[in-house]
């Protein structure tokens, strides 16, 4: 071939992200009380206690208490067992850990100045948490990796050679790769909140998602009730009453709430091992959706009744916070799957991190 002539053209484009993500939080306290860090319970203007003055009786009394207080405060930060978390934690993390003393978040009422808190009266302490161990310690890193490149060639043209031939041409390369790791670790001691993770059917096509109004419900089934934010819209948690009673009664009756992997305790339903909970499942004529109204009513309905006909166990990892307009957390979306409604429509299963 001898080229006579030629018009070409060429173009090409690169683009190339690196992005690396880090969240890290380490929350550590004194006290029978864990302090509310997240500001979801933050106290009206009003509620606050009016100042007082106070005898010189009163005063030396209160001196007293306040010795008495810090000397407890003392031993404590020289108790050997949370003096090793601390080491745990510092080796974990490279940090010195700074305890955090919950008696400092007590303020007295005005309700409690009237019951009887004379002096020389003795003082009756609030009933603690069975088995309280008095100090707690919560500690969660997020770590995420992303490498993505893209490069793109174009040439087009006409060429002409010596014996009057004429030849277009049109080429295009594309190259591409992309990387992704992320690991998550969550360590929790002492009377920390653990993370329980019961599975949810979201049946209005969107995402869970979780109100700011918290109702009391057993969800670790330890025998005493906790706060917990509840679903709001058009989604109601996977349970199965277990005792026949027509209601919910702890987390035992839900699914990843004692676990914490709730389509694992799903699975052992599936008796036919067909990847589905559906009607050849025995135990799907006992699964039920619960709901709560807006004023805290309890609504359960079955499967059948929900029109839900299979509930897939297959599903990813798909983490996402759960906030308020003013960032507190209230709870964190670790994974999704899918289940078929009667018609044939689709909805989806998440399993949602609730802390107690």
């Amino acid at each position: 071939m001898k080229i006579d002539s030629a018009s070409v053209l060429l173009d090409s484009s690169h683009s190339s992200l690196q992005r690396h993500e880090l969240k890290e939080s380490l929350r550590v306290w004194i006290g029978d009380r864990r302090p509310d860090f997240d500001g979801n319970q933050r106290r009206p203007a009003g509620d606050i206690a009016p100042q007082v003055q106070i005898s010189d009786a009163g005063k030396t009394a209160q001196s007293s208490e306040v010795r008495a207080i810090q000397d407890g405060i003392e031993a404590a930060e020289n108790d050997p067992k949370l003096l090793l978390i601390r080491a745990m934690i510092a080796m974990l993390t490279g940090r010195d850990v700074q305890v955090f003393d919950a008696n400092e978040l007590r303020v007295e009422t005005p309700a409690a100045a009237d019951q009887g808190q004379s002096r020389g009266s003795p003082t009756q302490a609030p009933p603690q948490a069975v088995d309280a161990a008095g100090f707690g310690v919560e500690y969660d890193r997020h770590e995420s990796y992303t490498e993505t490149e893209q490069t793109s060639f174009q040439a087009t043209g006409v060429i002409r050679t010596t014996d009057g031939k004429e030849i277009s041409f049109n080429i295009t390369l594309s190259m591409s790769r992309n990387y992704h790791e992320e690991s998550d670790i969550s360590i929790r001691a002492g009377d920390a909140r653990k993370k329980l993770d019961p599975l949810v059917l979201n049946f209005n096509g969107s995402a869970a998602q979780l109100t700011s109004q918290r109702f009391k419900f057993d969800l670790n089934s330890d025998g005493q009730a906790e706060e917990i934010n509840f679903l709001s819209g058009n989604s109601g948690f996977l349970a199965f009453d277990r005792n026949g009673d027509g209601k919910i009664n702890d987390g035992s009756e839900l699914f990843g709430a004692k676990s914490g992997n709730g389509f694992l305790e799903l699975s052992a339903l599936d008796s036919d091992q067909n990847g589905w909970i559906d009607e050849n499942d025995a135990a799907y004529n006992q699964l039920s959706v619960w709901r709560k109204d807006g004023e805290g009513k309890d609504h359960l309905a079955t499967l059948k009744q929900a029109n839900v006909g299979a509930i897939s166990l297959a599903h990813l990892d798909t983490p996402f916070d759960l906030k308020t307009g003013t960032n507190a957390l209230l709870g964190q979306i670790r994974s999704s799957g899918l289940f078929l409604q009667e018609d044939g429509k689709a909805g989806s299963v998440q399993q949602i991190d609730l802390t107690v």
